[in-house]
């Protein structure tokens, strides 16, 4: 596997070793939805796409940077999501609540770092990857990766909002274990971790991300996956 991080340097190796890195790492793979929006009966992330199930497309992205890997399921659906690579456990009834599913596992490996990925992200590339675990190692402890806006912005309620002054923000998050688990202590919600540390009052650094790396929500986000993988 080629490795590209974020400084341009590669690296070629076989697949993550704990002794090529300043860090131990163990990557959560937030799965616990049930496909609802897809108008499907098979949740998206266990869709398949150009000829592999998209949750397998993002453990295997994540898996050549990580010492473990955590899928976390819908609860009635562990069975289903099963991984050669992976340790799966059950969710919880929210985004949050499941990923704090997943730090409590990803406890057993005593991780120094974790990266929080979202399953319906089946395209993120290596470079993405790479850069947000580069900017980990150089010492940063809240990482993520970002994209400029690039449509047009309004209020809702009316008048046209600088979209200059806005990302996209995207996964793999990464994060210093106890930073991100104190952060995650307070059983608070938000629609991604970095919003949390946020609240903390912590930094987090933005590396950049690609408009690739796309979400599979509804279903033709399929078919544009299809063709990303393809």
């Amino acid at each position: 596997t080629t490795v590209h991080r974020g400084s341009g340097e590669c690296h070629t190796l076989a697949r993550h070793t704990p002794s090529l890195w300043m860090v131990r790492i163990c990557s959560i793979v937030v799965a616990g939805g049930i496909g609802s929006r897809m108008g499907s009966d098979v949740p998206k992330q266990l869709q398949m796409v150009a000829g592999r199930r998209i949750l397998d497309w993002a453990v295997g992205a994540l898996r050549a940077f990580s010492d473990d890997v955590v899928i976390v399921a819908h609860r009635d659906l562990v069975n289903e999501h099963a991984h050669p690579n992976a340790v799966v456990v059950p969710g919880g009834s929210s985004r949050a609540d499941s990923v704090r599913a997943g730090l409590e596992a990803a406890s057993a490996f005593a991780p120094t770092h974790v990266l929080i990925h979202d399953a319906a992200r089946p395209a993120v590339s290596a470079e993405v990857v790479g850069r947000v675990v580069a900017s980990l190692e150089q010492g940063h402890t809240a990482v993520i990766p970002v994209i400029p806006v690039t449509d047009s912005l309004r209020r809702i309620d009316g008048g046209s909002v600088d979209r200059s002054s806005f990302c996209a923000v995207q996964t793999p998050q990464g994060f210093e274990i106890d930073l991100i688990n104190r952060a995650h202590a307070g059983g608070n919600e938000a629609t991604d971790d970095a919003s949390l540390v946020d609240a903390l009052g912590e930094p987090v650094v933005h590396v950049e991300g690609d408009p690739a790396n796309i979400k599979v929500t509804v279903a033709s986000d399929l078919a544009r996956a299809a063709i990303l993988l393809g």
